[in-house]
This record gives structure tokens, sequence and C-alpha cells, in this order.
């Protein structure tokens, strides 16, 4: 893992949304959202991270869609980030990332919360509460083809252990096509280790 520089809430947003708007699962909800609060697709699709209004516009957003800022959701306990920093990841440091403390994911890594226990799982054919693995093994194959994703959040309480936020389908995918994960884009936030564990 490499620190490139700062990087700052308003960019994990920002990112987060983009990720968010391009899922087959969250896209339609997420335009409902936007619908909802009157904000235009613009604001995530040609933002401005040096426009006030646009990174409140977007944090309202990301507020009502998924509970940040507001301590609802998958943000519930959601640890104080000190510092953000944009990073790049390569395959040696794939044992180094967890999945968050979740059922589904827990199972699919044979409670190893590794994306490489899921990966093992995937291959193996088994299927976990009746979801198809069809979406990962999509996603492996189109970054195996040159595809890019938008970049993953992590939380870390010492930059040597990660924890995914938002990315857990493609860093299941990188887990799949190991070759691929290679100077990948991430924003971390540092929190506190005990925060962590609760929130996750």
């Amino acid at each position: 893992m490499k620190i490139l520089r700062e990087s700052s809430e308003d960019e994990m947003i920002l990112e987060y949304l983009k990720a968010e708007s391009t899922s087959g699962r969250f896209s339609e909800q997420l335009k409902e959202t936007l619908e909802k609060l009157r904000l235009e697709e613009s604001v995530i699709l040609s933002a401005d991270l040096q426009n006030t209004a646009e990174n409140a516009g977007r944090k309202k957003l990301l507020g009502e869609f998924r509970g940040y800022g507001m301590g609802q959701k998958m943000f519930e306990r959601f640890p104080a980030v000190t510092e953000w920093k944009l990073c790049t990841f390569s395959n040696a440091d794939l044992g180094k990332i967890r999945y968050i403390d979740y059922s589904y994911w827990n199972e699919l890594s044979a409670g190893t919360h590794m994306p490489f226990s899921a990966a093992k799982t995937i291959r193996d054919g088994k299927i976990v509460y009746g979801v198809s693995n069809n979406g990962f093994l999509r996603a492996a194959e189109y970054i195996r083809n040159g595809g890019s994703f938008p970049r993953l959040f992590f939380l870390t309480p010492d930059y040597e252990s990660f924890v995914i936020v938002e990315g857990h389908l493609r860093m299941t995918a990188y887990a799949l096509a190991p070759e691929c994960f290679d100077n990948i884009e991430v924003i971390v936030g540092k929190c506190s280790g005990e925060e962590l564990r609760k929130w996750m």
C-alpha cells in the first residue's frame, strides 16, 4: 500500500455516489433520492469538489440515501475519521483487506472476512443464501478484459489492516482476478480501532 496524497470527506462522498450510480442494485434508488432532494445527476457525473454548495448537496444526498452523517442505516455507529488519504493497493495487500461483519459476507468468506476466502467459495460453486455468484464472475471477467471500477473506500486504524466500507462486490471481483489488483486507487479513512470494531 502506498499513500499518494491527502484526500477528504468530500472526495470520499463523491466516489461513493459514483459507485452507487453505476450499481445495478442501487442506482434506481439513488435516482429517486436525487429527485426527492431536487438535485441534478450532474452533481455526481460532472462534480466540482471546489464547489461548497455541491459538496453540501452530495453529503445530504448520501445522508438521505445511506444514512451518512446521521448515524443511520449502514452508517450507524460509524467511526469518526481523523484523516483521509488516497492510496494505491496491489496484489501483496489482498491479505490485509477484510469485509464488514455481516451475515452474507461472513458466510461467503467462510467466517474469515477475507475476499480471498470468498473467491474460493465462489470458485467451488457454493451459493450463499440463494444469491447467485454470477455478478462476481461477470465483474472479474470485466476487469480481466481491461475494465475499471470507481474507487473503493476502506477504513483503517493503522494502515496495516483495512475494512471495506464501499466496494464489497468489486473487491471480491479483484480477489477472483488478483492479477488485476495492481495500483488500484482507494480512499482510506483513518479511525480508532475500537470504534471500527464497534461499527463493523
